[in-house]
């Protein structure tokens, strides 16, 4: 059996990696339209702000796909598939045939439209590309004002760390606190003191209007009519699935490409996984669900009769800004008939831990700063727990 994956991001890379391991003969072949093999985007600030070279950034090298007997190919943007003939086409290169595709295409970056998107100095940070782009203008421009539109985590993650190169960055929230998917208003406001701590300034509850200069940013003007001046304007609005080759190819899309509970889109022999990816009405943007739908596909390519694909627990743990944090669930913990909050503040060291469970099931939690063990609660959410162990965790 031959599989074809395009795209080398992280749901890519783990159809196959759990394809190989669990079947040595398998053909595989991988497509990526970006001149690198699998790495890593959470570095991407740090590699803005030379903290991390780009060796370091790779998760997987060239080397590994040869050892692995993958044919790997970069730098390859695929045209359009044929469904009916099983064939990918590659730009400017013959076609490919396949048994079972898979389309890990990911998402781009969603990007505000403010009359001149070309304005020199507007970016969004989603690729090394990106990245390269952003580390040049701040060497060539001397910048010295970053103003970042979105608080969520690569925002905050990329002011964070571009405030160690630059003097000043603003960071702009449209909804009245930080990380309103992740966090409640209490938890937010623990995580803005640390920010602020940190040198960062925050515009919260207002949206830009405008970005201001001709050729060149010198600013932005807010909603409520502010002009604020900048060197740079950094959109992380979050994302928007990549489904035009699906689309084009005359598979079904809305918001992502359409899939079953077995990661298959409306042809049976392509599957899609990661970021393009739509499951009824959702759709994730994260590592997690990527991963565990990767999983599903390849489970379902091998004919391992896997149990129907469930919705994947909101579930983040990462360290943001130098602080860990860890988010189960989207929406906020708060005590309510049939459940219980378990609480623990401290606010010297900027740490706050919420955990919710309804009916001895853990539904949500929120773990930031030091000292949780992050690890148990991503494993049991959404699972029976123990009352009294939850309580006992919490307050370690």
């Amino acid at each position: 059996m031959k599989v074809i994956i395009i795209g080398a991001g992280v749901a890519g890379q783990t159809v196959a990696e759990t394809l190989r391991r669990k079947d040595k003969n398998i053909e595989i072949v991988m497509f990526t339209d970006e001149p690198h093999p699998y790495y890593s985007r959470i570095f991407l600030p740090h590699y803005i702000a030379k903290e991390r070279s780009l060796e370091k950034l790779y998760t997987r090298k060239e080397k590994w796909y040869f050892e692995n007997n993958i044919d790997f190919y970069s730098n390859i943007e695929i045209s359009r598939i044929d469904l009916n003939d099983k064939l990918v086409y590659p730009k400017k290169s013959k076609p490919f045939s396949y048994d079972k595709l898979v389309l890990a295409v990911g998402s781009s970056a969603r990007k505000l439209a403010f009359g001149n998107p070309d304005i020199k100095g507007n970016f969004a940070l989603r690729t090394i590309a990106d990245a390269q782009k952003i580390q040049q203008f701040v060497q060539d421009n001397k910048v010295k004002h970053a103003f970042i539109i979105g608080g969520g985590l690569l925002g905050i993650e990329l002011g964070f760390h571009l405030k160690k190169i630059v003097s000043k960055v603003n960071i702009c929230e449209i909804a009245p606190h930080l990380l309103p998917r992740q966090l409640d208003d209490e938890t937010a406001k623990v995580l803005q003191t640390y920010l602020k701590s940190q040198g960062l300034e925050l515009i919260l509850g207002q949206s830009v209007s405008e970005i201001l200069g001709e050729k060149q940013v010198k600013g932005v003007e807010s909603q409520d009519g502010v002009k604020i001046e900048a060197d740079m304007v950094l959109q992380q609005l979050g994302i928007i699935p990549n489904t035009e080759l699906a689309k084009n190819s005359g598979l079904e899309t809305q918001k992502g490409i359409i899939v079953n509970e077995f990661m298959q889109s409306s042809n049976s022999d392509v599957y899609a996984v990661g970021d393009c990816v739509q499951f009824g009405e959702k759709i994730w943007g994260i590592i997690p669900a990527s991963m565990e739908q990767a999983k599903q596909a390849a489970a379902h390519i091998l004919n391992e009769n896997p149990e129907p694909y469930k919705p994947s627990v909101w579930n983040t743990r990462l360290k943001i800004a130098g602080i860990d944090l860890t988010c189960i669930g989207l929406s906020s913990p708060e005590a309510e008939e049939g459940a219980t909050l378990y609480e623990y503040k401290r606010h010297d060291t900027y740490t706050c831990r919420k955990v919710l469970i309804r009916n001895n099931v853990l539904t949500n939690a929120i773990l930031l700063g030091p000292g949780a063990d992050s690890k148990y609660f991503m494993k049991k959410a959404g699972k029976q727990v123990d009352p009294k162990e939850i309580d006992e965790k919490v307050h370690e």
